[in-house]
This record gives structure tokens, sequence and C-alpha cells, in this order.
């Protein structure tokens, strides 16, 4: 019998890439109020430049352990440090987010440091925006008889800003951040600890999310059942099949009913 329903945050319960999108657009838009661009081009290229210059970050192997992506070191703010590793991502940072503005502008042979330096901080303000897919509403409370957990990876601070900002918190039993404990999905501890906190065996949970390599392989390996959700951002992978796979969380509400 299934006593709890997990849920990965970003991409399943909250929208991710559109809002980072609508984020760089602002900026986008803003630097072609000053010059001449190509504006479509300085996103793919603000795009490209964040995914190289993070790998270059004196901690990266850290944030790939953790699940915290290039996208969230523009606007992270590293305030909670649960690890020396966020030490060394809040002083490394700022320079990062203005040398990804400096890359991208210089492909279009523009250099202008002050410029580089308000679009990091027009990033910061732009990103703070958190809103839910059109059916968690609704699904939250089709499930009112259940344990609800989110499991999520990511740095302590900016996933706690992310639980407040979408509004439903309160909904939720229990929320685990791989940050705060050091150890993240698809790793078994992140599973164990959010069963342990809710007071469920893992065979009595259902682990819903967007990541194939992350949601469903820690489900399974922890031995929950899962639930993957296609949003249109990340491919299925036919390595870690799911026990169901929706477009709709509302989707699953017959097959959780079934069990």
């Amino acid at each position: 019998m299934i006593r709890a329903v997990l849920f990965d945050l970003d991409e399943t319960l909250i929208l991710d890439h559109p809002v980072s999108l609508h984020a760089l657009r602002s900026c986008a838009f803003y630097a072609a109020s000053w010059y001449s661009l190509d504006i479509p081009r300085l996103i793919q290229d603000a795009e490209e430049a964040t995914v190289r210059l993070w790998k270059a970050s004196p901690v990266f192997d850290y944030t790939q352990r953790i699940g915290h992506s290039a996208g969230e070191g523009l606007w992270a703010r590293y305030e909670t440090q649960t690890h020396p590793a966020l030490k060394i991502l809040h002083d490394w940072a700022p320079s990062f987010r203005v040398a990804v503005w400096n890359e991208a502008l210089a492909q279009q042979n523009v250099h202008d440091d002050a410029l580089s330096e308000a679009l990091a901080h027009r990033y910061l303000s732009e990103r703070r925006l958190y809103p839910r897919y059109p059916e968690i509403d609704e699904l939250l409370k089709a499930l009112s008889n259940y344990n609800l957990g989110i499991v999520t990876n990511g740095v302590p601070d900016l996933q706690r800003e992310k639980l407040e900002g979408f509004g439903l918190l309160d909904r939720f039993q229990a929320a685990v951040i791989s940050g705060e404990l050091d150890t993240g999905k698809p790793e078994r501890g992140i599973f164990e600890h959010i069963c342990n906190m809710l007071e469920v065996e893992p065979s009595a949970c259902v682990m819903v999310g967007d990541n194939p390599e992350r949601d469903v392989a820690g489900a399974v390996a922890a031995g929950m059942k899962s639930v993957w959700v296609e949003r249109g951002f990340r491919a299925k992978n036919p390595q870690y099949p799911a026990d169901l796979e929706v477009s709709n969380l509302l989707q699953m509400l017959p097959w959780l009913k079934a069990l």
C-alpha cells in the first residue's frame, strides 16, 4: 500500500527552464538597448558560456555531486554554507557571472565591463520567480490522504527560496535538499532520510520527477515506485524505465489509486 508520494521540485512542481529563459531574454533586451545586438545569438552565447565557465569552477565536482547546475550558479546567493565548497562558490560566483556576459558580448565585439556587471545583477533579480505547473494545486488536493514530501538537489538557500516562493510548502510534511545533507539524488541516503522523516518504508513510497538519471534511478535503487513526468526539457532514458510515464501529473491519479 502506498502511503507517501515524493516529488522532485524543479520542472516537476515548478517551472525552471522557462523562467531561466525569461531572465536571459530580459538581460539580452536590456543589453540591446545600449548596443546593436543579435538577441537570440546573445542568449545562446550566454548559455554556452555559463556551462563552459561553470566546468572551470574550483568546486565543480561538488556541484555535480549535489546536483547544483550551471544555470543556478547565475543566481544562487550561497549565504547558507553547510559545506566548505559553498563558501568558495560564494566568493567565486560574482566574477563567474560577469565573465559569462563578458564572453557572450565579446562574440558580437562588445567589450563593456560595466554592462556585464549590470547584466549579472539584472539576472539575479529577473530569475527570482517560482511559478508552479498549472495542475499542481488540483493534484495536491487530490493527494490529501497521502504523506507528501519533496526531494530536491541543489544548494540550501536557493532551494529553500524556491520552496517558499512557490507557495505550497505547507501542503508537504517533509522536504529534503541535497546541499543540506551532503548527499543527493540518485544516492540512497537522501531517499532514506525523507522516509525516516515521514516514518514510512521505501516500498510504501512513490517518487515523481522529470530526471530519469536522478529521480527514477534513485527511486528504483531505494526500493520505491517511480513516475517520470515529461516536461519537454529532458529526454527519456530507456536505461531507467519508470513504473509510469506522464506529461501531466494528474494523469498519475488513477494509477496511484489502483496501487
